[in-house]
Parts: C-alpha cells; sequence; structure tokens
C-alpha cells in the first residue's frame, strides 16, 4: 500500500512515500512553485518514481490559505449583514496591538465599505426573530454584488449562531441570484458567540474559498489526468485530516495546515521513544513554527489570529516568528544589524542559491562557517556556491568593522534570539520550564540551530526525527482523519442539568460521528473527545477543559476546570462561580500508524566508511573557532551507537549540527538523540 504525503512550504515542496508493506519510506524535496503549487507537487512524485495509478492513500498540507491571507491575494469579498452592523469589520473591539505606537494603522478589513451590505433582518439576544429576512434586500444586494465583479459573499446576522435559519435562506437566495458566486454564511463556519470574532472568521473562510476552491481542483486534475483515483485529504490547523472537499467549503480550517502536520509528526516519533514532554521546532525557509506539548498533550485554541485579523477556529497552538534558512540580515541605522522578517523566500533564494539573490541570509551565514557542505545538492537539487555566500556575508561585515566570521556567527545568534523568545513565550511565559522537555527539531534548518537553541534555554535533549527536513509531509501520514462540532452554552456551571448537558455533547458528537461516516470511516474506529471552555464569572477568556461524559455533574466539571487553571496560572479559586462557554467534540477517525523501528531508513550514502563518516572538514563554533570536524552520513550510523561532538550530520533535506561538548546517539527508531551540555542549567533558563 503506497502512501504519499506532500506538504507544500514557502521555498521547498517535500514529499514522503510510505510503504507498510514493503517497510518502505521514502523521501524527497523539490523546489516549489508559488504560481502553481501543483506543479511542485507532481515534479516531487517524479523525483520518487511513483506511479499515481498507484497511489492509494494522498495527504496534503498546503500554505495556500495562510499566503492568501498574508499576501492579501485573495478574492473580491462582500458581505451581507443585519441593518446597523455594516461596519461592525472596522470597529472591531477597538482594542489596540500595540498600546503605545502611536503611529498604529489598523489593518484594512477584507471586505471593502462599499461591497458591505444592509439586510433588513433581526434576531434577539435568545435567537428569537425580531425583524422577519427581508428576502428583496438580500436579491437587490447580491445583483449589486454580481455587477460589481464579487466572487464571494459571506453572509453575517447577529445572533445568528443560535438559529442560523435566516442565514440559510440569504445563502439560498444568493446561490440562485447569482450561481458563480462562492457564499459562506457565519453559522456555518462558527456556531458560536462573539460577533466580531464570528463576522471576521465567515470573512476569512469567503476571502480565501475560491482561490482553495480553484487550487484543489487543479490540483485533482492533475493528479486524475495522471492516473491517481482516490482522494486527496488536506489537513487542518487542529491537528486532523478532512477530505478536499471539505476543505474548498471551510478553507479557513487550513491556515495552520503545513506547521500543524510538523507537530503531529513530532508527536508520534517523540512519543515512540520514550518523550511525552516535547517542545515542536520547526525551521524553514522564510518562518519557524514552535508549540508545546506536555504530557503528551497537545495545545490548543480556539482563536488566534492571522496578519492582525481574528480567526474562531480550533487550531494547534503554534507560535510562528519571521525566521527562517531565507531570513535577511540587514544594517539599521547605519550601525546595528538585524535578521528577518524578510526572507529571500525560494526566488531568488539565499546568494549561495546562485539564482540572483544578492543580500546575505541565515542559509549563506551557515555555509560560510562549515555547517553546510558546498558539494552537497540542498534538497537534492540546489547546487550552492560557497564564493557568493562569502561575498554577501564579508560585504555586510565589513560595514559594521567587524570579520567575517563574527558577522555570520553575528547573524546566526541573532536570529536564534528570535527563535528562543518564541519557544520562552510558549513554555515560561505559560508556567512550563524548557529543562523538562526535550527539544524536537525539524524543519530544512531546525537540526542547524537546535543544539544552540537548547543550550542557550538549558533544554537537556535534542531529538532529531528520521527526513527532518520532511517531517511535516510525514506527519500527514500519521494523523487521523477528524471532525469537530461545537455551539455557544453560555451557563453558570451551577445551574447545569447533567442530563442536558451530556445530551447537547451527544448530539454534537452524532453529527461530527455522521461526517466522518460519510467519509467512510467505520463507525467502531471513530473515538470522540468532548471539551468545554470555561471561565469564572467575569472573566473575558476561557479555557479548554476535557469533559468525562460519565461524569457531569457540576463539582465535577469544576474540578477539571480548576485543575486545567491551576495548570495554566500556577493558582486557582474553588469559591468563585464558574461558566461554561462553549461545548466542542471532536470525532477521530483512527489510522494505522507506521513504526519507524520497523522501516527501512532512507538510503545510505555509500561513500561513507562503516562508521558512517563521509569527510572532515574544518567548522566554526564559537566555543572553539574553526574545528576539524568529522561529517557522517545519518543513514550509515549504526543504531545504538553514541558519538561524541563536534559533528556534522548530513541527510538530504537537513544538516544537524552537534556542538563540541555534545554527544549523540541513535535510538531503535532511528532519531538522532543529542545530549546537549547546556551552559545556564545552573541558573535556569
Amino acid at each position: 500500500m503506497i502512501e504519499i504525503g506532500i506538504d507544500v512550504g514557502g521555498t521547498f515542496t517535500d514529499v514522503v512515500l510510505l510503504d507498510r508493506v514493503a517497510g518502505r519510506l521514502e523521501v524527497a524535496k523539490t523546489a516549489s512553485t508559488p504560481k502553481d503549487q501543483s506543479i511542485g507537487i507532481l515534479t516531487g512524485l517524479e523525483r520518487l518514481g511513483v506511479d499515481p495509478g498507484t497511489i492509494q492513500r494522498f495527504a496534503h498540507g498546503s500554505t495556500v490559505a495562510t499566503n492568501t491571507v498574508l499576501e492579501r491575494k485573495g478574492a473580491r469579498v462582500a458581505l451581507l449583514t443585519t441593518a446597523g452592523f455594516r461596519d461592525l469589520l472596522e470597529i472591531g473591539r477597538t482594542n489596540r496591538s500595540k498600546v503605545y505606537d502611536m503611529k498604529l494603522a489598523k489593518p484594512a478589513p477584507l471586505v471593502a465599505r462599499p461591497l458591505r451590505f444592509e439586510v433588513r433582518q433581526r434576531r434577539f439576544v435568545n435567537g428569537e426573530p425580531a425583524i422577519a429576512l427581508n428576502e428583496d434586500d438580500v436579491r437587490t444586494a447580491v445583483e449589486a454584488c454580481a455587477a460589481e465583479g464579487v466572487e464571494a459573499i459571506a453572509i453575517c446576522f447577529l445572533h445568528s449562531y443560535l438559529d442560523g435559519a435566516d442565514e440559510e435562506r440569504a445563502a439560498a437566495i444568493a446561490r440562485e441570484t447569482a450561481p458563480a458566486i462562492h457564499v459562506t454564511t457565519s453559522s456555518d463556519v462558527v456556531r458560536e458567540y462573539k460577533e466580531y470574532e464570528r463576522f471576521s472568521t465567515a470573512a476569512l473562510n469567503a476571502y480565501v474559498m475560491p482561490v482553495m476552491d480553484r487550487y484543489l481542483e487543479r490540483l485533482e486534475l492533475r493528479l486524475a489526468d495522471a492516473g491517481y483515483r482516490g482522494v486527496v485529504e488536506m489537513m487542518k490547523s487542529s491537528g486532523g485530516l478532512m477530505r478536499a472537499s471539505t476543505a474548498r467549503r471551510y478553507p479557513v480550517e487550513t491556515l495552520l495546515s503545513g506547521p500543524a502536520a510538523g507537530v503531529m509528526g513530532a508527536i508520534h516519533v517523540a512519543e515512540r521513544s520514550g518523550f511525552r514532554n516535547l517542545i515542536t521546532y520547526d525551521m524553514g525557509g522564510t518562518s519557524t513554527d514552535v508549540a508545546l506539548i506536555a504530557d503528551g498533550k497537545v495545545m490548543r485554541t480556539a482563536e488566534t489570529r492571522i496578519s492582525n485579523l481574528p480567526v474562531k477556529t480550533h487550531m494547534i497552538d503554534i507560535k510562528t516568528v519571521g525566521a527562517g534558512g531565507g531570513s535577511i540580515a540587514s544594517v539599521v541605522g547605519g550601525r546595528t544589524f538585524k535578521v528577518g522578517p524578510h526572507s529571500a523566500g525560494a526566488d531568488p533564494g539565499p546568494a549561495c542559491y546562485g539564482k540572483g539573490g544578492t543580500v546575505p541570509t541565515v542559509t549563506d551565514a551557515n555555509l560560510m562557517l562549515g555547517r553546510l557542505s558546498s558539494s552537497y545538492a540542498l534538497g537534492g537539487e540546489i547546487r550552492i556556491e560557497s564564493g557568493r555566500a562569502q561575498a554577501v556575508v564579508s560585504e555586510l561585515a565589513q560595514s559594521l568593522g567587524l570579520s567575517p566570521e563574527a558577522m555570520a556567527d553575528g547573524i546566526l545568534r541573532l536570529v536564534n534570539v528570535t527563535m528562543a523568545s518564541a519557544i520562552r513565550e510558549i513554555s515560561i511565559q505559560r508556567g512550563h520550564d524548557p529543562r523538562e522537555f526535550a527539544l524536537v527539531a525539524f524543519g530544512g534548518a531546525g537540526p542547524m540551530h537546535a543544539c544552540d537553541l537548547a543550550r542557550d534555554l538549558a533544554i537537556p535533549q535534542v531529538v532529531v526525527p528520521p527526513a527532518p527536513g520532511n517531517l511535516c509531509a510525514f506527519g500527514l501520514l500519521v494523523t487521523d482523519v477528524v471532525a469537530e462540532r461545537s455551539e455557544t452554552l453560555l451557563a453558570r456551571t451551577a445551574g447545569l442539568d447533567p442530563a442536558r448537558l451530556a445530551g447537547r455533547f451527544e448530539r454534537l458528537a452524532a453529527a461530527a460521528i455522521e461526517d466522518l461516516a460519510r467519509d467512510g470511516i467505520p463507525r467502531e474506529a471513530i473515538r470522540v473527545v468532548c471539551t468545554a471552555d470555561m471561565r469564572y464569572v467575569g472573566q473575558k477568556s476561557e479555557l479548554p477543559v476535557p469533559m468525562d461524559l460519565g461524569n457531569l455533574a457540576a463539582s465535577a466539571v469544576d474540578d477539571a476546570f480548576f485543575g486545567v487553571y491551576a495548570e495554566r496560572y500556577g493558582h486557582t479559586r474553588r469559591v468563585a462561580p464558574t461558566e461554561i462557554v462553549n461545548l466542542r467534540v471532536m470525532a477521530v477517525g483512527a489510522i494505522e500508524k507506521a513504526d519507524l523501528a520497523r522501516l527501512s531508513p532512507p538510503a545510505a550514502n555509500p561513500d561513507a566508511d562503516a562508521d558512517g563518516v563521509l569527510a572532515r572538514r574544518r567548522v566554526f563554533f564559537r566555543e572553539t573557532g574553526w574545528t576539524e570536524c568529522p561529517v557522517y552520513d545519518r543513514y550509515r550510523i549504526a543504531v545504538g551507537a553514541r558519538i561524541p561532538g563536534p559533528a556534522i550530520v548530513e541527510e538530504l533535506g537537513a544538516t544537524t549540527v552537534v556542538g563540541p561538548a555534545d554527544a549523540f546517539t541513535v535510538d531503535a527508531q532511528h532519531n538522532l538523540v543529542v545530549d546537549v551540555r547546556a551552559e545556564g542549567a545552573a541558573q535556569g533558563a
């Protein structure tokens, strides 16, 4: 059975082939093709020599939705809303993201004011009708949208999370009046309270929908023409898979598609090596994504922001910063320099790619310091040129009066500071001690920086999975299929009837299970996870609390909340009243998980000796300066071998840098487990 996982990043498209019968794992990388990502996908399959007709499962992670929003290249969108609420998207919460920035400019709403239409309609706060829907207003607005070349409409009515009948009727009228226009209703996308966040999420869904629809249609047609007869599965931001047909309807759920796949892949490989407290660290060409896993539990959030716009969907709690291999180093104000967040991307890319890049990047600095091989094809196809890296880094060094080595090391130090700050935010600032976690490093650039990061944060161990440059793609193949349902309750815990609460959970669960059953998941393979968003009465924000359907007595529900609250904040008040805000259900269709210990790792380099040594080269370490260092082929190193640093470990798609004071072992799952000498361990992180 051949399964394919493909993750499309900003720089590279990563492909993983898994054959459970033959026990085979193969990986490939190819340059991403931003103008049409499906081209890069087909190229990746060709690179592995895969006949699409033999593929039985195809799972995909994509940056289409994310980039569409970040680059503001989405559809021309209109908004139909309750009369009097035309400007809600612009007013927002009136809060300032940077309180003391006097020149702060709010992000422009996705829907221009002339394309926001008011409809006479109103419901009371309990969801009961107050003013009947004026269908003529809807038709007039949709006709105006068609005349203005609108591609998508978001229908967002007041209190529709309680009863979406008016939105559904307006959507039916819109589809009758202008069949070519995509339609999104807020009650379908987010059945929860908070009007601004719900409206914003619906507008984002509409904004991305035509782009995602065209992309998936193109991809499915290309795959079908090549012989693939199955369905395309897409990664959700929450860490589950859904069918492409569902992704077309809810593209907003794919905003963190690729990063979420990486987190799930990291959990899979690390748990099988005995690690349950993890900080996942994914450094690519453009950005770095980090997440925290405590005792094997994935931290999720029901609300986040992208491009400073609120998104109210269930997703893994991932912190993203503009730090990657392509991050540009530049001089600011004549004497100081910064690294990122701007990136050289895939085209032209770093100067060493030889594709026209003229500015120094993190990749150029790594190459100049010997961390990257100048004879190795990056991503399997890019021949890097050390002379170009030397030239651009030296030019920057001269402008600051530094040696080229000091400049290159400074670039790496500064980008590490950015990434370390992100890790501190998801760990220390939330009550977790990084010294109690392992750092799981992946992405094309992650293993190069991981040991330095771990040392700075006093993290004792770094875990580098097999094919770390392709872990997001591998994660797609070990991720379950998931369907989610939610609704707002807004009721004090003390007054709840356990039987009624259980009934509402069961109704949501039945709907989620039915969603999976329609996708062909056997009911016996489905498990249900129930949570409630809870808070103290009077608070603004909530915490997700696991619910035991066998015991929904008020005291048991409160005990669960107090436990989660104390874990997050270090204290709790048992005498204060609590309330449930939202109910959430996740139906999980389990798939068979691959055991890396039973898979043959990617092919080893035949030029390596019996110990795995390929060569020796001079590498710059800030502790020792230029040092003669052995270079290992990863897949020539025997399981159980323990090797002292300094060392460079190479493989297709990634290079691991092990410091002079560190040592690493290859475990039974083929992970590199590095014991890091953390200089700050005695003083704390």
